[in-house]
């Protein structure tokens, strides 16, 4: 089996990964490791059955000949299916790796036969491009998942970390049919201007460690004054970061 993995709590980017990369492998099957964001709960139970997922529990770990992680690099990272990873490196199983965060540890690092780990506001972005490099062209269901991924990933392009290279994926990405309907229904409000600069600040200032294998964020911001829509700044900051857990605190 050729298996593409999302991480657990999949977000709209680590799906449409990992769904360019199904597009980019004919017969690859993506697995979701372990849950779901609620807006991803919303959209696979009307689009579920257009892409080549596979339940975990169907998996025989005994006839995985290729892995490929998207959108996080550390085993710990994929819930249930991390056993897989560790016996899939012990047996020389090919594994690949795509992703857009920050290198972790030399230590914690995977050993893999491929890795595409650049400084883009999404994964997806790493998929369109190799997509593109070989020609290959997206049906509008996939097209439309991963511009979802880029969109939520890079806040519509309005975050920091967004760059040329996601505007460039996301433009051949409509042009290639991706429904603005069923993204508009999907991408979450963005943040206001302030939180967005505030935003900016906690990725500056966020510090973060390895427990026991799981990785910890943490940051304190100072603010002015109640701050609505914390929330959602602290659920976009646990994405950006990719932690296991953040102890995130505001004070005035």
């Amino acid at each position: 089996m050729d298996l593409v993995l999302c991480h657990t709590t999949a977000d709209f980017d680590t799906l449409g990964a990992a769904v360019g990369l199904a597009r980019l492998q004919p017969g690859r099957r993506i697995v979701l490791t372990g849950g779901s964001h609620p807006t991803v709960q919303r959209f696979l139970a009307f689009h579920r059955d257009e892409y080549p997922l596979v339940e975990r529990r169907a998996v025989d770990p005994s006839q995985i000949s290729h892995l490929t992680l998207v959108d996080a690099q550390q085993p710990e990272r994929f819930g249930p299916a991390a056993d897989w990873i560790t016996q899939a490196a012990k047996n020389q199983v090919s594994i690949a790796v795509y992703d857009h965060h920050p290198a972790v540890e030399e230590t914690e690092l995977l050993a893999a036969e491929e890795r595409t780990v650049e400084a883009v506001g999404a994964a997806t972005t790493l998929v369109v491009e190799a997509l593109q490099q070989q020609d290959i062209e997206p049906t509008v269901a996939e097209a439309t998942v991963m511009a979802l991924g880029i969109h939520v990933d890079t806040g519509s392009l309005l975050y920091e970390t967004a760059t040329a290279r996601d505007a460039a994926a996301l433009a051949w990405l409509m042009g290639h049919g991706a429904s603005l309907s069923v993204i508009a229904d999907f991408v979450e409000p963005s943040l206001s201007p302030v939180l967005q600069d505030l935003l900016t600040e906690a990725l500056a200032t966020l510090q973060m460690e390895t427990v026991e294998g799981h990785s910890l964020a943490w940051v304190l911001l100072k603010v002015d004054r109640y701050l609505p829509g914390l929330s959602g700044l602290a659920e976009q900051l646990m994405s950006l970061a990719d932690a296991d857990a953040l102890l995130f605190g505001a004070y005035y």
